[in-house]
């Protein structure tokens, strides 16, 4: 069966819950609507998608589910569905966007919200709602719903169109965002309360809020960015020392987050292991590891043990950021110590090494064995992936081996470094599954 013949079986089935969902909505009691408030929703909600941000991660972020969850509460099931039809066609059409693709993204926005709707409704929520005893459990209902729905269904659908699994890539695009949803999310209750009381100028008054948070987010997302950037921009600066490694760190702080990913790790520690990943090689900025970074041949005894005193010189460089104290400090201090307890700078073993940098250790050693270097050539696939095997409950975590063996993720970063030459200046080959995972997916919204 043909990519393009899944899509459409996806947009059916989508389309045909959703209709479903909006027959039941309207056979059943609901508010009644007038032209004026169905616009002044759907134009509030198009404008909050149109002010959408980039996040972090990549991808778009939009406060439109407010608006959607708001009209669900107050309207019901149907003009609520209605109301979010209206504003994502608007929304989606000035973006151009292939008809198929605005289609499915109707309709799974309609679903999410018309099923919320329906069960807030079947849980006791009262439209209007009149306290918050009576609606919290409802709301939650209803917001818990919409976001499970609306992220299954783009999951679906980007999972169609890439080779990795809809596991995957909703554990990846719902990961450590779904909490701070569903807080968002309370907005909504505001808006249905404010508009209760005042009407349409309650609803623009309610909407404050939500360009607050925008707004904050967007300053705390810049720094962010202005911060990761300067890291690149050092460690690169520190790489172009050696040719042959020019774009390693930036590489296994890809590989580095393709395995905590797989392994489920929460946002913070996930960042922590990034960071580690990225600034791992630091200590080499100092001028007596030059030499032996331009040098062609193997490294003498005594040049390695000069070379392995690395580690923590990049230790003490980077805890001289206070945030990066802890376990961002010892995860670069201790990666290359060896599961089997053979590893510098101080010979921990086992569990005693910290998760990032047994991770860091996987990370790095691919990345060297996909890397070009004056004595061999890099590495295939199949020689990389046996290698893994053969070094695991020895130089490597073997459980940690094993995700990063059955990883479709890692893999591809694998082929992408061992078969593309092109492309060694830290990013990857530019292929979609690759691409996937640098750019992030599209957050409560669409795909």
């Amino acid at each position: 069966m043909t990519k393009q013949v899944k899509f459409r079986l996806c947009l059916f089935g989508v389309l045909l819950c959703a209709s479903g969902v909006m027959a039941w909505g309207y056979l059943t009691p609901h508010v009644a609507t007038n032209a004026e408030a169905f616009l002044a929703f759907a134009v509030v909600a198009f404008l909050l998608e149109h002010n959408s941000t980039k996040l972090s991660a990549g991808g778009v972020g939009s406060t439109s589910f407010v608006i959607h969850i708001a009209a669900g509460i107050i309207f019901g099931c149907f003009w609520g569905g209605a109301i979010t039809a209206a504003a994502t066609v608007f929304w989606l059409a000035s973006l151009q966007m292939a008809p198929i693709k605005l289609a499915f993204n109707v309709c799974q926005r309609v679903l999410s919200i018309g099923l919320g709707s329906l069960l807030y409704m079947y849980s006791g929520g009262i439209s209007p709602p009149l306290s918050l005893q009576d609606t919290l459990f409802p709301f939650l209902l209803l917001s818990i719903t919409y976001f499970l729905v609306n992220s299954a269904s783009v999951s679906l659908w980007l999972s169609i169109g890439s080779e990795h699994s809809f596991r995957e890539i909703w554990s990846r695009n719902s990961r450590g965002v779904f909490g701070y949803d569903i807080a968002a999310s309370s907005i909504a209750l505001l808006v249905a309360w404010v508009y209760r009381d005042w009407g349409l100028i309650g609803l623009f008054i309610a909407v404050l809020p939500t360009l607050v948070v925008r707004h904050v987010y967007v300053m705390y997302r810049d720094l962010q960015e202005s911060s990761r950037e300067l890291l690149e921009v050092m460690v690169k600066s520190i790489e172009a020392r050696d040719p042959y490694t020019s774009g390693h760190s930036l590489r296994v702080r890809m590989l580095s987050r393709a395995i905590a990913l797989e392994l489920g790790l929460p946002v913070r520690q996930l960042e922590e292991i990034e960071t580690a990943a990225l600034l791992h090689d630091v200590g080499k900025i100092h001028e007596e590891f030059a030499p032996l970074l331009r040098k062609e041949s193997r490294l003498t005894p005594e040049e390695t043990a000069l070379m392995q005193t690395h580690a923590e010189k990049s230790a003490e460089l980077v805890g001289i950021v206070s945030k990066f104290r802890g376990a961002i400090q010892e995860s670069v201090r201790h990666h290359h110590e060896r599961w089997d307890g053979q590893g510098y700078p101080v010979g921990l073993a086992g569990n005693d090494i910290p998760l990032g940098s047994r991770i860091i250790l996987i990370s790095d050693t691919i990345d060297a064995m996909t890397t070009d270097r004056p004595y061999r050539k890099r590495l295939s696939l199949d020689l990389v992936i046996a290698e893994l095997q053969k070094c695991k409950g020895t130089q490597f975590d073997p459980e940690l081996a094993n995700v990063a063996i059955s990883s479709i993720t890692v893999r591809a970063l694998i082929a992408g470094s061992s078969q593309d030459p092109t492309t060694r200046d830290g990013a990857p080959t530019s292929t979609k599954k690759i691409a996937l995972l640098r750019k992030g997916l599209w957050r409560t919204g669409n795909a």
